[in-house]
């Protein structure tokens, strides 16, 4: 199976020496684009490259494995945008602070950025180096999974979610004592997490909506295939998948004469056909 997959797509290792050569096509062909190669002390491949980021890793299934970093958010039209592709050999804290720092030269930083994943350590490490001034917020159903591993009591799974998507704090501590009821050790245990990571009305900074790792997590599901290639092939799989997104997008944004995206525009309409069905008591 690996013989016929290298005839077709040639050898795995042959492909990383192509990287310099494919990188600078694609900036040369993509004006903005931005690329980087890290190699170690042996000249070896170590890594290759809106307030709210998703990132998370994902399993390489070719030969020599790795892992794909994804870094995405969302445009105005609430779609996925990707921000950052890389590779890297392992998820540990030297290639996260790599992924980070070339990512923040690519975008820069921002006043108000919140960055939400897994609980993985080395992002937590990694953010804490290069975003020392970013809020780290945690995928509520990564945390969900854990809890529910840790203390298996019936109940727990609805209480939980209630608590996270909470709007008033009022609500969010009721769901807290009731959590408690169940074992307290469940109450100690989320709030030396910290709530403001996890729980909407604790939110220190705007995460629009934003609580779970799943839109980096669709397009690790959207790349599957991808990632069963050698690492020329598959940058270059992203590059048109996420070209032709961008495309078709762009034609959508020119058949748009609202002042606002097409979602946004729904929503708002959607808001005010209901505010327009309710009634006002003055107190």
């Amino acid at each position: 199976m690996q013989n016929a997959r290298d005839e077709v797509l040639g050898p795995a290792s042959d492909s990383y020496g192509l990287l310099p050569s494919y990188c600078h096509v694609l900036k040369k062909n993509n004006p903005g684009s931005v690329t980087k190669i890290m190699k170690d002390s042996e000249n070896r491949y170590v890594s290759c490259s809106l307030p709210v980021i998703v990132v998370d890793g994902t399993f390489l299934k070719e030969k020599h494995g790795g892992i794909l970093f994804v870094a995405c958010a969302k445009d105005g039209n609430n779609g996925i945008f990707p921000l950052a592709f890389g590779v890297g050999e392992s998820e540990n804290n030297e290639a996260w602070e790599w992924f980070f720092t070339s990512l923040k030269e690519a975008i820069g930083g921002h006043e108000e950025l919140c960055i939400v994943s897994d609980r993985h350590l080395s992002i937590a490490n990694a953010i804490k180096i290069v975003y020392p001034k970013a809020h780290h917020g945690i995928c509520m159903h990564h945390l969900k999974e854990n809890l529910i591993k840790r203390y298996m009591v019936v109940g727990l799974h609805d209480l939980f979610f209630k608590a996270a998507r909470a709007y008033r704090h009022s609500e969010f501590e009721k769901y807290m004592s009731e959590m408690s009821s169940l074992n307290p050790k469940i109450k100690d245990y989320l709030l030396e997490i910290g709530p403001g990571r996890w729980a909407r009305c604790l939110y220190p900074r705007r995460r629009y909506n934003i609580q779970t790792s799943n839109i980096a997590e669709s397009i690790n599901s959207a790349v599957k295939e991808a990632r069963e290639h050698p690492i020329l092939k598959l940058l270059d799989e992203l590059r048109k998948t996420f070209q032709n997104l961008f495309l078709e997008r762009s034609k959508l944004a020119a058949s748009i004469f609202y002042p606002v995206t097409t979602w946004a525009h729904k929503e708002m309409r959607d808001k005010l056909e209901k505010a327009n069905c309710m009634e006002v008591c003055i107190f």
